[in-house]
């Protein structure tokens, strides 16, 4: 039903957008916008209270984003369908503002990869002659080749005429996601906790979500039989070498189960393996069932992020598809960064920059878990963030919140979990590399003192 919102937002402090984001909370909190309450809209809102209407739609999208909001094209924005956590509120914040340490988020650690990718760059001039014409098509470049070499670190074996070049991991989920979702329509099945990335990707394609419940080892094949029973998914997406948030690893058996259900309800699989910093040590779908396994991963962990560098290994015969979803949205992959990745690719500078990252994470990880390992924690030294469940009183947002207040910030199971699926009492913290050790120990020590005390010890 539609609702007069009258917010008193308090304007007095911070951006404009998150003080109506914050009033949204609170009434929803409250009770005062009820599920299914639908929202004004933007320019009459922005019109009420005498800010632009750019505020009141950031607000908007940000709430959709947490899950507090649904859009519906043509008719609104709504009051979703809350989340169970009894106090569940998701932080938004920029990493940048009042000096928080940045345990939430995992950037690309600095090696020094500035000098190979500065000397790459001057040889991939060379080739600037060409950059007047578009990308090619046809897979000619010498980097598939290169490309063929790389995967093998992570148990793939590759075929140059079956990958597609992506701007980054989250293109390459969107070409595969296109891909899939030209052919027909119907649900995709994700693993109950998730990265968030993908929840955005399939709400710009308008596809329902299935979630599929997971535990130490991801997803449960019993429970992907009952999704795909009851839902007819289209696809399962989904991680097996590194488990994010919870740093686990899927076996190779559970991986032959999930394979031959993918078999019995022609479900295709998108393996994302963007976290692999570490060399594969089971072969994943590509391997498992060819025929219907996109797997995608890219530079941004384990070179540079800013590079913007992906791949997208296709199933048989399935290439042309996702090659002509590039062609219509970008005419391709810029040539630059083509050059510019297979330069560190045939000198071998992007798999000694990899083993950099590899042997600092593995340091820092260790550090860590020097320090929190007395916890129940669960870590790789091959994966920069671990995953802390919480007892004693704590819940993942009201942790992330007493961190945020002592100016560390880090990520409540709440914003990895799906809408109406369980949500764990956990947080994952990022194992950030790129932050001087003597800080890094410091919030360290303010996390192991949070877990160790009560939370009516640190909110009075």
């Amino acid at each position: 039903m539609g609702t007069i919102w009258r917010p008193s937002p308090d304007f007095t402090s911070g951006p404009k957008y998150k003080a109506v984001l914050e009033a949204l909370r609170v009434d929803i909190a409250e009770n005062t916008l009820a599920v299914g309450d639908r929202l004004p809209p933007v320019r009459d809102l922005a019109w009420q209270l005498e800010v632009t209407p750019g505020t009141i739609a950031r607000a908007y999208q940000l709430g959709v984003s947490e899950g507090i909001l649904e859009a519906a094209v043509g008719r609104g924005t709504f009051v979703a369908t809350q989340k169970t956590t009894e106090d569940f509120r998701p932080i938004m914040f920029e990493v940048e503002e009042g000096g928080l340490i940045n345990l939430r988020n995992t950037s690309t650690t600095n090696v020094g990869q500035s000098t190979e990718l500065r000397a790459a760059m001057i040889r991939a001039a060379e080739q600037a002659s060409g950059y007047m014409d578009y990308p090619e098509r046809k897979a000619r470049h010498d980097i598939y080749r290169h490309l063929c070499d790389w995967m093998q670190y992570s148990h793939v074996q590759a075929k140059p005429e079956n990958i597609v070049l992506t701007n980054g991991g989250q293109n390459a989920i969107n070409i595969a996601c296109s891909a899939i979702l030209t052919e027909g329509s119907g649900p995709i099945a994700l693993d109950a906790l998730t990265y968030p990335g993908i929840r955005y990707a399939l709400q710009a394609h308008n596809a329902a979500i299935s979630g599929v419940l997971t535990d130490e080892h991801g997803i449960i094949p019993e429970d992907l039989i009952r999704v795909c029973k009851r839902d007819r998914p289209r696809a399962l997406f989904t991680s097996v070498n590194v488990l994010n948030p919870t740093t686990g690893e899927m076996p190779y058996q559970r991986r032959v189960e999930i394979a031959e259900i993918a078999r019995d309800y022609d479900l295709q699989i998108i393996e994302d393996d963007c976290w692999g910093i570490g060399e594969a040590r089971t072969p994943g779908f590509s391997r498992l069932c060819p025929e219907r396994a996109w797997y995608l991963s890219s530079f941004s962990k384990v070179v540079a992020a800013g590079l913007r560098f992906g791949y997208l290994l296709c199933p048989e015969g399935m290439r042309h598809r996702a090659s002509r979803i590039v062609q219509t949205n970008s005419f391709g992959t810029s040539r630059a960064v083509i050059d510019i990745a297979h330069e560190l690719l045939a000198s071998g500078d992007a798999q000694a920059i990899r083993n950099r990252i590899l042997s600092r994470v593995s340091e820092r990880v260790e550090t860590t878990v020097n320090m929190l390992g007395h916890h129940d924690i669960s870590w790789r030294k091959d994966v920069p963030f671990i995953w802390v469940p919480l007892t004693r009183g704590w819940r993942g947002s009201s942790f992330a919140s007493a961190c945020e207040r002592r100016k560390i910030a880090v990520r409540a199971a709440d914003e990895f979990a799906l809408n109406n699926m369980p949500i764990p009492n956990a947080v994952r913290i990022s194992v950030n590399c790129n932050i001087p050790l003597d800080q890094y120990q410091e919030a360290l020590r303010e996390i192991d003192t949070l877990l160790l005390k009560p939370r009516i010890d640190v909110e009075s």
